[in-house]
């Protein structure tokens, strides 16, 4: 009889080791996964930013903006030119002021990331940054 409890007692002691190394395994999976998708949005966003400021800085230096955008495969739709580049998007809006004095055109940069939820098969859009772009040309004399 008394062999019969210590057998149990070790069957006991095996699941509840089993059980606790699968309640182990399950955390470190999780922790494992979110690490991957910070460090992908991370690299999305790098690489955002130095796209982002390549394009400011020829929007800055273009004659005309929506030309250069257009040459660099940007869309136009509802006044906002975007591209998309995988993980993450940019989009470039801008306005156009003319005075007696010369011709002010101002915009913006933002990138988007495309956020996957698994539960939605629709990827949601996270703004990372806006960077600010302005040019002034003054008028002929």
């Amino acid at each position: 009889m008394n062999k019969k409890h210590t057998t149990n007692l070790l069957l006991v002691e095996i699941l509840i080791a089993v059980l606790f190394f699968m309640l182990s395994a399950t955390v470190l999976v999780k922790v494992f996964a979110t690490a991957r998708s910070v460090t992908e949005k991370s690299a999305a966003e790098t690489e955002a930013l130095a796209q982002a400021q390549n394009v400011a800085e020829a929007l800055y230096a273009a004659e005309d903006a929506g030309e250069y955008l257009k040459a660099e495969g940007y869309v136009l739709s509802h006044g906002a030119w975007s591209r998309s580049y995988g993980n993450y998007s940019l989009y470039v809006e801008a306005e156009t002021e003319q005075t007696d004095a010369g011709t002010l055109w101002k915009g913006q940069v933002s990138a988007f990331y495309a956020v996957h939820d698994p539960d939605d098969p629709r990827p949601t859009d996270q703004v990372l940054f806006t960077l600010p772009v302005t040019r002034y040309k003054g008028a002929e004399q």
